[in-house]
């Protein structure tokens, strides 16, 4: 699920998913374990780098078992630690009051506060984020107390869910939850076999949210065993089949992630983001008439949802219908000013049409945001061919060449560019580099007015 966050404002309650599995209660030994030391929690699974810094102490490397190393697997934590994990380091940590927590590669969070004391008043948990993905199980303090997960953006209030949250490198901050709370207490089940299946089931979650292209069939499959045998609730089986469409796309499977997809509209139909998805799925196995119509969907459910206004536009553009294309662009920008992609791809649909020099402004505003890529000059380098500034058009192929040697569009451009200004015979050079590479790319130039 994408969510749009207001800085620093906003409290999320992810209430509304449900499990048919069995409502886990804090064993009192655990609630008692870090009585004697202050220790809130401890480690309960870790591989490659990852460090806590511990406040008032010198950082302790974790490591696996085997490895050397001042801390291992069932070493404490206390409140104030920072964890940190290196681009091999993952680390599963479980809390006094049952919540587990597993955090990816490159990630940091901070173990803020813990105050924990069984049935009495005053509970409270607060984790800041600050990069990375967090995939956790709630425990005791989200359904009595008050647990909270601060990031750059946002801070959520969560209340007996098992939510995934994630920063990506844009600074975007996504929150997704597939369930909401164990209904019962699973009967002769023992702490220590509860434990082992609340980290199992973390981990089935974990691989379900992943977006990793290399995991695409595990992730179907932990999805599919969620939906199966732990989640009765209609919008959270919506979630786990659109995650397993998702994973089937990447895989290429576009006739089984479309049957995933309509399974999750099915159980949810006013996902903006699902029908987008499938909207996605169509495009790939070429039915553009179900795509246009899905786009459309998600966006009649939510006007301002940024990836189908890019995909309805990207569609639009190829099915030749630039005004369109150009009107979903606009919106896409006023959204989010700061993507230098709308308004590069705003700038080539202006070239190629007539509005030249609405493209030129665009073209300006996308590297100016930056950062240069090879597209972005050779939108520009179009521009100024199309506006007869052959020499900055030029520059512009040359600046796009420097990036990528190989790209028939520029090296096209610029071989006209150069004819242009009387320099035959190496314009004739890059016009035959650039059928080389594609034979196609005269009659595309055509079809912009340029020969």
């Amino acid at each position: 699920m994408f969510l749009f966050w207001r800085p620093w404002s906003v409290i999320l309650l992810a209430l509304w998913l449900g499990l048919a599995y069995g409502g886990w209660t804090v064993d009192r030994a655990l609630a008692q374990q870090g009585a004697g030391d202050g220790s809130i929690g401890k480690v309960i699974a870790v591989s490659g780098s990852v460090t806590i810094e511990r406040t008032a102490a010198v950082p302790v490397q974790v490591s696996v078992a085997g490895r050397r190393g001042d801390a291992q697997i069932g070493d404490v934590v206390y409140e104030g630690d920072i964890v940190t994990t290196a681009s091999d380091g993952t680390i599963g940590i479980r809390f006094l009051d049952g919540t587990s927590f597993n955090l990816s590669k490159n990630a940091r969070i901070e173990l803020n506060d813990f105050v924990y004391k069984p049935k009495a008043a005053g509970n409270s948990t607060l984790l800041t984020l600050q990069k990375g993905t967090l995939t956790f199980i709630a425990g005791t303090v989200a359904r009595i107390g008050d647990m909270k997960v601060e990031t750059p953006v946002a801070t959520m209030g969560i209340r007996g869910t098992a939510p995934r949250v994630e920063i990506l490198d844009d600074g975007t901050v996504k929150f997704s939850t597939l369930i909401e709370e164990y209904k019962k207490e699973q009967p002769g089940v023992g702490t220590l076999s509860r434990v082992s299946q609340r980290t199992d089931l973390l981990e089935v979650m974990d691989l379900c949210n992943n977006r990793d292209p290399a995991v695409s069939q595990r992730r179907i499959a932990a999805c599919k065993t969620l939906a199966d045998e732990h989640v009765d609730r209609a919008e959270a089986r919506a979630l786990l089949y659109n995650n397993m469409g998702t994973a089937r796309v990447v895989s290429g499977d576009y006739a089984r992630a479309i049957e995933d997809y309509t399974t999750s509209i099915n159980q949810d139909g006013r996902s903006a983001k699902t029908f987008n998805n499938r909207g996605i799925a169509f495009e790939k196995s070429g039915d553009t008439r179900r795509a246009l119509a899905d786009f459309s969907e998600a966006l009649n459910i939510a006007p301002d949802y940024v990836p189908a206004l890019a995909n309805r536009s990207k569609l639009y553009e190829g099915m030749g219908d630039v005004s369109r294309a150009v009107a979903d662009l606009s919106r896409a920008i006023e959204l989010q000013p700061d993507s230098a992609a709308f308004w590069n791809q705003r700038c080539w649909l202006r070239a190629v049409s007539s509005s030249v020099q609405d493209a030129l402004s665009d073209c300006n505003e996308a590297l100016r945001r930056g950062p240069p890529t090879a597209a972005r000059y050779d939108s520009r380098g179009l521009v100024y061919l199309k506006l007869g500034n052959a020499s900055q058009s030029v520059a512009d192929y040359d600046s796009a060449l420097r990036i990528d040697p190989r790209s028939a569009s520029a090296l096209y451009g610029r071989g006209l560019a150069k004819r242009r200004l009387g320099d035959r015979t190496a314009g004739d050079t890059d016009v035959a580099a650039a059928l080389r590479i594609d034979g196609s790319i005269a009659n595309q130039f055509v079809r912009f007015g340029l020969q």
